[in-house]
């Protein structure tokens, strides 16, 4: 039995060398050694003053989402006015778990809170891979294939731009092993954290609910009803602290969630990005790839939701379909065309598709579930480009 469990450590401790030696390349190639790069705060956005010496600036004007969660990082309780630097301060705030975690990590000084995310991210990976692999290994096969869990587009965007979604992810993987192997010791805790991570680690809650419900199990039920505590104490808690305007609007709900017809991703799959700034074959390569990884994500979606044809309501083939079921009310066409954007919020769907449905598998089928998210995977790497190559220059191997 140890040994059983020193294998899935090993490539969990793999994957964070991988990780780290990856982020250790680029930031010394692209950002000039300085690790708050991997943030990628705009060159054009509003930095709080504690932060603005220490950060490096990214040559986009807006930035990504990982500079916010830094914000948050160094302000985690909003005290400090760092709602004024937040694209959608309520939104973002709501979202805290990683910033406290890695706040309380650097024992709240300030020169150690950026290194502390780093490393919970990192953290983030070495756990997934880990559970990854005991999942894997509890259905049979090695566990070298939890490093599966690398193929997690969340995850290869989290390396990236230190988004939260790395952190759901991980926790996504834990509820995945938890239910399949009936160790529930932690569970709650698992279903009550994700919401606190990303808005839609609710549905963790709600698999599980309706699970009890299915049963007729109504205490069971309400006891699951109650991991939906934490998220509402701390958006009362927000709403408390906030001034109004940064409580109303778009900045309370995801605006590219509402139906809209066309469903956008049949719009995004009509209406391509016209790449202005590519030659023209190089535009319609990245269109094609553009329009595989759409493919893909309706293949995950559809093969999530035949899993209803078991009969079984088991909280991963409910938390499975509700992700899956989650795709077509997304109908702003916009939030289809950043891959980085729409690959991070369905990452769960294929993350269940690989620790539940493909574990089963063998053979052929269980390849064409890695090939779905490899597939995604491409069009994720195709925007690391530019920083690949800055690593082959700094190397001198181009």
């Amino acid at each position: 039995m140890p040994r059983a469990i020193d294998k899935p450590l090993v490539w969990a401790a793999l994957s964070v060398v991988l990780v780290l030696g990856w982020q250790s390349l680029t930031v010394h190639a692209n950002y000039d050694g300085n690790w708050t790069g991997l943030f990628r705060t705009g060159s054009t956005k509003a930095v709080p003053d504690n932060l603005l010496a220490s950060t490096f600036r990214n040559a986009h004007p807006s930035g990504y989402d990982g500079q916010f969660y830094r914000f948050l990082a160094h302000d985690p309780l909003v005290r400090n006015g760092t709602e004024a630097y937040l694209d959608s301060p309520a939104l973002r705030a709501r979202r805290v778990l990683a910033p406290l975690l890695a706040w309380m990590l650097a024992g709240g000084r300030l020169e150690a809170i950026d290194g502390a995310y780093i490393l919970l991210v990192a953290a983030s990976i070495f756990a997934g891979v880990y559970l990854m692999g005991l999942n894997m290994a509890h259905h049979g096969r090695s566990s070298a294939w939890g490093l599966s869990f690398l193929a997690v587009p969340a995850v290869l965007v989290g390396i990236d731009t230190m988004t939260v979604d790395v952190v759901l992810a991980a926790l996504v993987a834990c509820f995945a092993w938890q239910v399949q192997t009936g160790r529930r010791r932690w569970l709650w805790l698992t279903v009550a954290a994700a919401p606190l991570v990303r808005d839609t680690g609710l549905i963790l809650a709600a698999a599980c609910t309706i699970a009890a419900l299915s049963r007729r199990d109504w205490r069971d039920a309400g006891y699951w009803m109650t991991a939906a505590i934490p998220i509402l104490l701390w958006s009362a808690y927000l709403q408390s602290v906030f001034p109004t305007t940064a409580t109303t609007g778009v900045t309370t709900f995801p605006f590219w969630y509402f139906p809209q017809l066309p469903p956008g991703i049949v719009s995004a799959f009509l209406f391509q990005e016209a790449y202005p700034n590519l030659s023209a074959s190089v535009g319609s390569f990245v269109r094609v790839m553009d329009r595989a990884c759409l493919l893909a994500v309706v293949t995950a979606a559809v093969l999530g939701l035949l899993q209803f044809r078991a009969g079984k309501w088991r909280e991963t083939t409910l938390a499975l379909c509700a992700f899956a079921a989650f795709i077509p009310p997304l109908g702003w066409p916009g939030i289809w065309i950043p891959v980085y954007g729409y690959s991070r919020l369905i990452s769960p769907l294929f993350l269940l598709l690989l620790s539940t449905y493909g574990a089963k598998l063998r053979g052929p089928a269980f390849a064409s579930v890695l090939i779905v998210c490899l597939v995604v995977d491409l069009r994720v790497s195709a925007e690391m480009l530019t920083q690949f190559l800055g690593v082959l220059s700094w190397l001198g191997w181009s």
